[in-house]
């Protein structure tokens, strides 16, 4: 490879799309750029120079990285979502665009929530990102949050995320298999749950597939396994008034709603996202 930086896209751009990659010259980019830690302004005024031999094999490796099909985020460690950039890692799912659609909702929510003492709680807290991009976004409310996984992996990056926006005393952490560990009420309940058919993983991309942990994914025989578990018992950790906010999969709205109203609850809240697919949903008993 040619050690000067605009040769090294073209490189990348070639190596990458070779493999399949989308958007190949978009994506060199960014990895060069991080690879080297430089911000936008810096890559532009440095293109027509010359890097070391050792950041350029470094910057190879992460082209072949990306061509075995690992996410850019998987690499670097880093996600950004809701404008901010959080640590992940092959433990967590990625956080994906259409999920920033139930942290709009959720803020939305709990604008309209007039005690002076708020609670929220998320199921399967994963990265930690929808929870502490919410908690970010209200920062003058008094909100109090729980997150619950039922991996210690996860749990423990979504420590080191509390920990990088500096939300110790506002968010805590338990491990719990769902509710089997919670024992408090709340105003919000929250949840990103795996929503796949177990016969449908096969066919994802292997960004996901490879990269994303297993039980972030698969939603069993129908996808609906997760959404039974909540309804079952979210009931008894709602505070009157409360609401439930869901995120789930393409074409599950009928189902998810059936599971829940026949458990006596009722929908009032159902949301598109960008591609028109109903993306969450909301319930309240």
């Amino acid at each position: 490879m040619n050690n000067l930086l605009k040769s090294l896209i073209y490189d990348g751009k070639k190596i990458l799309s070779e493999s399949g990659v989308k958007n190949a010259m978009d994506e060199a980019r960014l990895i060069i750029k991080k690879t080297l830690k430089k911000t936008e302004l810096e890559f532009i005024t440095l293109q027509n120079k010359k890097i070391s031999s050792k950041q350029s094999n470094s910057i190879l490796h992460n082209f072949i990285e990306r061509t075995k099909g690992k996410p850019i985020s998987k690499i670097f460690g880093l996600k950004e979502f809701f404008s901010n950039e959080f640590i992940v890692n092959k433990n967590v799912l990625d956080p994906r665009p259409e999920t920033e659609l139930l942290v709009e909702l959720t803020i939305k929510n709990l604008f309209k929530i007039k005690d002076k003492k708020i609670s929220l709680l998320e199921l399967g807290v994963g990265s930690g990102c929808l929870i502490i991009s919410i908690l970010l976004s209200l920062k003058k409310n008094k909100v109090s949050a729980l997150g619950v996984d039922i991996s210690n992996k996860a749990l423990d990056i979504a420590g080191k995320n509390i920990k990088k926006f500096n939300l110790e005393k506002k968010l805590k952490l338990k491990k719990s298999d769902w509710f089997s560990e919670v024992h408090e009420k709340f105003d919000v309940i929250i949840s990103n749950p795996p929503y796949i058919k177990t016969s449908d993983i096969k066919d994802l991309d292997k960004d996901v597939k490879f990269y994303d942990p297993l039980i972030a994914l698969n939603g069993g025989f129908n996808g609906l396994r997760c959404f039974e578990r909540i309804a079952t018992d979210a009931k008894f950790h709602l505070k009157q008034n409360g609401i439930i906010l869901l995120e789930i999969g393409f074409g599950q709205i009928n189902s998810v709603k059936k599971i829940f109203e026949e458990m006596g609850y009722k929908i009032f809240l159902k949301e598109k996202d960008l591609q028109g697919i109903t993306r969450v949903v909301g319930f309240k008993l």
